[in-house]
């Protein structure tokens, strides 16, 4: 099913991929042209217009930035929907399934990476530049080597955490492992990045700049919540990628539902089941129960009492394959959530065990 497209000013298509701009973005344009107009004598044009530049160049560095993550992800045969520049910076959305760790490596170390070129290349250019043109282009390549370096650090949700979940994953084999270690890395960068704005100047004597100092608690703003929610994901995903049907469930053995109490019980005994199926003419699961609740049927009675008496109904076609687990199961389970506990069987359709559902919910929510 296609993603919902971004709302914003579309500026055409590149590669297959839809350019969206932001409307935020022009706020952001103009934020800058009047920070760099701003001077002792108040608003320059000079200075209006060099932050204009400022703004167009800092835009350009991004589309710059997600067009390499573009061309690497059309590498990997990957179809990319959409490039969204926004006031954040901006952001890639291509279809990630079935991911491989080199892939998510290198489609994110290419974002950085072009920024790294095109930042020493403006300013190897700008040097026998002279006048505005100059500082343009040498502005041009200090905000190139900025987005490089920033986005290379080790965390999410910045790219540098994307390379080391690649990192930890191709190592380690686990997937989520790489999401926790991306994360924490992005809690680090969050705290440090506050730590350096404040701490410092005061380390130095000097009183913190109030620019830099809202700059810094924006970006924890940004980089904390993502963090924090991708590691909350990885630790309820990587849970889920160990647990298989038979860890939910009880051992069960199916009887028919003609069968009485005292030949449940021994069918239950002789296969070491906790729990027993009673199936229905057709093969069915009909309904379970624990062997330990004919405890309460009186000895000399249970050759004659029929299983209704201690038979739970169980929802017709409520069975999940012994052989699932991690995101296939979760698909197996989520048609029954709220609804009944599940019979695990075999692929011929024999039963072999038997899910509740609150131990199903505990364990992949």
């Amino acid at each position: 099913m296609d993603k919902p497209r971004t709302r914003g000013i579309s500026l055409g298509r590149v590669l297959g991929a839809r350019v969206v701009l932001s409307p935020s973005t022009l706020v952001m344009a103009l934020i800058l042209a009047v920070f760099y107009a701003m001077g002792e004598d108040g608003l320059s044009q000079q200075g209006f217009a060099i932050g204009l530049a400022v703004a167009v160049l800092l835009f350009v560095s991004v589309f710059i930035h997600e067009l390499a993550h573009t061309i690497a992800a059309r590498g990997f045969k990957r179809e990319v929907d959409e490039i969204v520049l926004t006031f954040f910076g901006g952001h890639t959305q291509f279809r990630s399934a079935d991911p491989r760790p080199v892939e998510i490596g290198v489609i994110a170390a290419a974002g950085p990476v072009s920024n790294a070129l095109v930042g020493g290349l403006a300013l190897a250019v700008a040097g026998p530049l002279d006048g505005m043109a100059g500082r343009i282009v040498t502005y041009a390549g200090i905000l190139n080597l900025i987005l490089a370096g920033f986005n290379a650090l080790p965390g999410s949700p910045l790219d540098g955490g994307r390379v080391v979940n690649a990192i930890v994953w191709g190592i380690s084999g686990d997937r989520w492992k790489g999401h926790r270690w991306a994360a924490h890395g992005g809690r680090i960068v969050a705290v440090v990045t506050v730590a350096i704005a404040v701490g410092v100047p005061l380390a130095t004597g000097r009183t913190p700049q109030l620019v830099t100092v809202i700059w810094a608690v924006f970006l924890f703003a940004v980089i904390w919540p993502a963090a924090s929610a991708e590691l909350r994901a990885a630790t309820v995903l990587g849970r889920r990628q160990g647990i298989t049907a038979m860890s939910l469930a009880a051992t069960a053995v199916g009887v028919t539902f003609d069968a009485t109490v005292a030949e449940a019980r021994s069918l239950a005994q002789a296969a070491g089941a906790r729990e027993v199926v009673v199936l229905a003419a057709d093969g069915q699961a009909a309904g379970h129960f624990p062997v330990a609740l004919t405890d309460v049927v009186p000895e000399a009675d249970r050759a004659t009492t029929s299983l209704a008496s201690v038979t739970m109904p169980v929802v017709r076609g409520a069975e999940i394959p012994a052989t699932a687990m991690g995101e296939g199961l979760v698909e197996a389970v989520m048609p029954w959530m709220g609804r009944t506990d599940v019979v695990v069987v075999t692929d011929d359709g024999m039963p072999v065990g038997v899910a509740r559902l609150e131990d199903v919910r505990a364990a992949l929510t």
